[in-house]
């Protein structure tokens, strides 16, 4: 053990056979399609709570600001997240 632990993009690349670019194609269409998902059930009626609902929604869109363009904000805080931890500030 002691390896580096491969990334989605990296095991979708041996899984499918395919390049970086591919892979990272395949992962946005995926991102779109899951968003797509996800706003569509918020429009329905649920008798799950709005609240309820809105946290899941806001998990999502903390996930996608951490791990946009592939980079990864937990990792790197200082590079991804503190942009848009600064912007309201300035």
């Amino acid at each position: 053990t002691g390896g580096q632990i491969a990334t989605g993009i990296e095991c979708c690349m041996r899984d499918y056979g395919i390049s970086t670019e591919e892979a990272m194609t395949k992962f946005q269409e995926m991102a779109e399609a899951a968003w797509k998902d996800l706003n569509e059930g918020l429009l329905r009626p649920t008798p799950v709570s709005t609240e309820f609902l809105s946290r899941i929604l806001n998990l999502a869109r903390i996930v996608e600001v951490t791990y946009i363009h592939n980079l990864d904000g937990y990792t790197h805080p200082e590079k991804v997240l503190k942009p848009h931890i600064n912007a309201p500030v300035v």
